[in-house]
């Protein structure tokens, strides 16, 4: 994390001097000379050359965002092995051509390189050792999340074939425009910077130091700038609830801030991505983008957690089971086709941290539960974004995800299944922006689902309801503009209790809504094309065994949708 400030002055003394021997530090197996005349001729003449823009962003590179997730070091003082890491991820994906949540082991690099539990490490061997010996992916070592689960051997034993290496590094200037030059022509910079008690607790803007003591030194990754107002665009290590979501804007210069920055050259090595192209049918197959392996089965059999499986446009026809914490990546949804043939499910998610986007899975088989994507994984934490699922008995099928299992279902098309979307005892999600239309009975069918998000989603033209709740799916809320058109019924909720419908369109169902021993449901401030002016909205269901006609109101609709 931070540094104790004794750190500071060695430091700080080092880098002025301009060579030094460190002396070795806690596990490590090496020591080096600082050699300050890295600053090369050639960085020397980009600098000179370059013309730069008022501001620049590895996280906007013409719309694509070459930076990966915040990640978080606790519980060890070591941000100088994220602030490496998260420079060499950038600057692998931005190699690839696009972003594909490479992910890249820390905790290899940082006990590997000499780091210390309690004070951390030098990041000039944190540097070498990138050069020297390279780092793995994070399925080699995962970074441990007690403070004492560090033995040294806990590294997968063939990581020497799984490293990411670079050519060399160096230092740069304490310049601004040697730091924008670096920004520009090479990726993020690693730097130094003071932290101060106020820096904890800043939220949002621009940082500059107010108030309280020094807590130490720290180092993060600069991954852009903006000179109007003047601050560096910052990636943080403490993870997602410090900052804005872990990132940062620092005043130029403030608490040391581009003072102490490192240079790094050439990533090259096993980067953690196959490819797979049914194109090759001749081989050889190895997974690289020139000899892509000619199935999804045969990519899967090859990669360990962590992994990107990138597959080339073509028709797939296979029955896909997922073992692995992988991201599936098609290269266009609208032709990188996975088909099930009419049998069974088409793509099923056997383990948790699975990511799958860019396809159109269709055909699965009849029964009622096949499925075009099904999840059966406990806390199954799937990321579902930017696919077509057409064609199947259940386009989507999110089974036994208990809290907290947040799968994310973002941004697909499902259309012409049996039903859209299916969840049992699938808690926590979001189902947000998705295209839910035409299939022939429901659009969003949550069984026992509670504590969802349904958002932002057209849904239209489905032959039983549009959103149905039942068998205690609690306390979901159904919110923010979903399109709920010309379904047999828009929303039926059937013994579930405490939901929330807001800010919902309701337009040309031919009946808007109904319900069935259902309590503490609110209805607020949606749109109902059938609205009589000046009244409010009456919800008509019924309650008990009896079913006893009961009703609900929208007390304050929108006159607009």
């Amino acid at each position: 994390m931070m540094k104790n400030n004794r750190m500071i002055p060695l430091l700080c003394t080092l880098f002025f001097l301009g060579s030094a021997f460190l002396p070795l530090v806690q596990g490590a197996s090496f020591s080096f000379v600082l050699d300050f005349s890295a600053t090369t001729k050639e960085q020397r003449i980009s600098e000179e050359s370059v013309v730069l823009p008022s501001s620049f962003s590895w996280r906007d590179i013409n719309g694509v965002d070459f930076t990966t997730p915040i990640r978080n070091q606790t519980p060890y003082p070591s941000c100088e092995s994220f602030a490496l890491t998260a420079a060499v991820e950038t600057m692998v994906q931005y190699k690839v051509g696009f972003p594909f949540n490479c992910d890249l082991s820390e905790a290899h690099l940082f006990f590997f390189s000499g780091g210390n539990i309690i004070w951390g490490s030098y990041p000039e061997n944190d540097t070498k050792f990138l050069k020297d010996y390279g780092i793995p992916d994070e399925a080699c070592w995962p970074y441990p999340k007690d403070k004492y689960q560090y033995p040294l051997n806990t590294t997968a034993p063939d990581w020497q074939n799984r490293t990411v290496k670079i050519t060399n590094w160096s230092y740069i200037p304490a310049d601004p425009v040697a730091i924008k030059t670096a920004l520009l022509t090479n990726g993020p910079v690693p730097s130094y910077f003071l932290v101060y008690d106020d820096f904890v607790y800043f939220k949002k803007g621009i940082y500059q130091h107010r108030w309280g003591n020094t807590r130490g030194a720290h180092y993060m990754a600069i991954v852009g700038y903006n000179d109007d107002p003047g601050y560096w665009i910052v990636k943080n290590s403490w993870g997602t609830k410090f900052q804005e979501d872990g990132w940062v804007n620092i005043k130029y210069g403030e608490c040391g801030i581009g003072t102490i920055n490192f240079y790094l050259t050439g990533v090259y090595g096993k980067f953690p991505i196959v490819y797979v192209d049914d194109d090759n049918t001749a081989g050889p197959w190895n997974g690289t983008k020139e000899y892509p392996y000619l199935t999804i089965h045969d990519a899967l059999n090859n990669v360990y957690d962590g992994y990107t499986i990138y597959v080339m446009n073509g028709t797939y026809m296979e029955h896909v089971i997922i073992d692995k914490r992988i991201t599936l990546m098609g290269e266009n949804k609208n032709i990188t086709i996975i088909d099930g043939e009419g049998i069974d499910d088409v793509v099923t998610l056997s383990v948790p941290d699975v990511k799958i986007s860019g396809f159109t899975v269709q055909n699965s088989g009849t029964q009622s539960l096949n499925a075009g994507i099904k999840t059966l994984s406990l806390n199954s934490n799937a990321t579902i974004e930017n696919n077509i699922l057409i064609h199947n008995a259940i386009g989507l099928f999110l089974n036994y995800g208990y809290a907290p299992s947040w799968n994310i279902v973002r941004n697909n098309t499902i259309l012409n299944n049996v039903k859209g979307i299916y969840t049992h005892w699938a808690n926590n999600g979001e189902i947000t922006g998705n295209t839910i239309i035409q299939n022939e009975e429901n659009g969003l069918e949550m069984e026992c689902s509670k504590y969802s998000v349904i958002k932002g989603n057209i849904i239209r033209d489905n032959g039983g309801y549009g959103i149905y709740l039942r068998g205690e799916s609690d306390q979901n809320t159904i919110t923010g503009g979903n399109s709920i058109q010309d379904n047999a019924v828009g929303v039926k909720i059937s013994e579930s209790d405490g939901n929330k419908i807001s800010r919902n369109n309701f337009i040309g169902n031919l009946q808007h809504a109904t319900f069935y021993n259902s309590f503490l449901t609110n209805w607020k401030r949606n749109y109902w094309d059938d609205r009589m002016v000046l009244f409010p909205e009456i919800i008509y269901g019924s309650i008990g065994k009896r079913e006893f006609s009961w009703m609900n109101v929208d007390w304050y609709p929108l006159w607009k949708p």
